[in-house]
């Protein structure tokens, strides 16, 4: 039996090493053969010559230095009114520069609107036409080119409130390639009308180009196909167009006049242009041409 040098408990068995109560290690004890084993006995304790030894719980350094580190909590943060001021005065800030670009865009835009609309409403109160190009290769039609064009610049001389410029200013710039602002600055035009003339046996091809003078760009441009044998009406048609477009308005008298004719015969017509075209080259051959084809008409 071994025996319990702390509290004198005994316990039968030997191969029990530690007290079950205390933990202190077990002695053998022969005088405790004689008691009730798992009890105590009574009195002092025998001198032992083993080691007393007690079983502590393991520490480690770990454990012996660690410990709750001092924390310190620190006050909330104090809201100021500088953020909250700062962000819709921001917000304003961009909503004025907004509205700025708005205000500013719109006069742009109305601006552009009402002098463009005035460009456009503007009628011209001058032009000039240019002397028609013949473009059939053949010079016997030059007749054709030249007199459409004298014939438009007396009937465009019928409008009110326009001023055309008269043949003998505008046929001396004929074959010559110049810039349309050159010619209406020494003009003092506002508008240049060019045209282009092709004959293909009995089909006639007229193409005409309105220009602005001031910024060169095309107001209005017409190509007509007829059978030459429409060039009488083709003629008041195209007074009639060049007159809607440089926004002349014309009462009921003043556009038949305008678009008047002295002959509807097709034939006659065209030796009446005959002879202009030949006694307008003011030579002696030329004057007795033209009244040949003036006789003939």
């Amino acid at each position: 039996m071994k025996r319990c040098p702390q509290c004198n408990r005994v316990e039968p068995d030997d191969a029990l090493k530690f007290c079950r109560v205390d933990g202190v290690t077990l002695v053998s004890d022969s005088t405790a053969l004689s008691h009730e084993p798992g009890t105590a006995q009574p009195g002092p304790a025998p001198a032992s010559t083993e080691i007393e030894t007690s079983i502590l719980p393991h520490r480690t350094d770990a454990n012996i230095s660690r410990g709750k580190a001092a924390t310190s909590v620190l006050p909330p943060p104090v809201e100021t009114t500088t953020g909250k001021l700062r962000k819709p005065k921001r917000t304003r800030n961009i909503l004025v520069a907004i509205a700025a670009l708005v205000v500013v865009g719109v006069a742009i835009a109305l601006f552009t609107s009402l002098y463009l609309s005035r460009r456009k409403s503007t009628a011209i109160q001058s032009i000039a036409v240019m002397p028609f190009a013949n473009e059939s290769g053949n010079a016997d039609v030059e007749y054709l080119s030249d007199g459409m064009t004298e014939t438009l610049i007396n009937s465009l001389s019928q409008l009110p409130n326009l001023s055309v410029k008269a043949r003998s200013s505008v046929f001396r710039y004929k074959g010559k390639e110049l810039d349309p602002k050159k010619i209406a600055s020494e003009l003092n035009v506002q508008a240049i009308l060019n045209g282009r003339v092709m004959q293909r046996g009995d089909q006639l091809t007229l193409s005409l180009e309105l220009i602005d003078a001031q910024t060169e760009n095309v107001i209005w441009s017409e190509s007509y196909n007829r059978k030459q044998a429409d060039l009488v009406s083709l003629q008041s048609e195209i007074a009639r167009d060049v007159s809607s477009k440089i926004k002349t308005k014309l009462s009921g008298a003043e556009a038949a006049k305008l678009t008047k004719t002295y002959t509807s015969n097709p034939e006659a017509y065209q030796l009446y242009l005959k002879g202009r075209y030949h006694s307008t080259k003011y030579t002696e051959e030329g004057f007795n041409k033209g009244i040949e084809y003036f006789n003939q008409a």
